[in-house]
């Protein structure tokens, strides 16, 4: 289980708003105060809110501003990943292939743009048939007590 550690912005019934900071890979690196790729990615660092659903006893016991973790499994975030950034470039190289095997250049272009447009009805399709899927939305693991979370709280617009 990959684990994002937010804080609450929102509660409802069955489920709670937790907002969590994009932050780049290479925040928590030794060097990061002497490195210009920290510090920019700490300036470009930017906060993601994601709904989550909970029990309405796990619910009533959450409260605003509190650090919750949040997660979802490796094989699916892995598998997504595959499928959302694998698919439309094979697509795209097979398009053009197509074209430059039909004959010009002007056709390669042509059949790579249809070969990135064919991968992206498929990204499109796989998230259609698994939007009712729990296993990719995120869970709620747990509410860290006496943690506070570094990530400031903006107003909900």
């Amino acid at each position: 289980m990959i684990e994002e550690r937010g804080k609450i912005v929102a509660i409802e019934k069955s489920a709670v708003w937790v907002e969590t900071v994009q932050r780049s890979g290479c925040h928590s690196c030794a060097a990061k105060p002497g490195c210009g790729t920290g510090l920019l990615g700490d300036f470009w660092a930017n906060a993601s809110r994601v709904r989550v659903q909970v029990s309405p006893a796990e619910a009533e016991a959450l409260q605003l501003h509190d650090t919750v973790v949040i997660g979802i499994g490796e094989r699916v975030l892995a598998t997504s990943s595959l499928v959302v950034y694998l698919v439309p470039l094979i697509a795209l190289v097979l398009g053009a292939l197509a074209g430059q095997t039909l004959g010009s250049e002007p056709l390669a272009i042509a059949g790579a743009f249809l070969g990135l447009g064919a991968g992206a009805a498929v990204v499109r399709l796989y998230s259609h048939f698994h939007r009712g899927n729990r296993a990719f939305a995120p869970q709620f693991l747990r509410c860290e007590q006496g943690a506070p979370c570094a990530i400031p709280v903006s107003p909900i617009s």
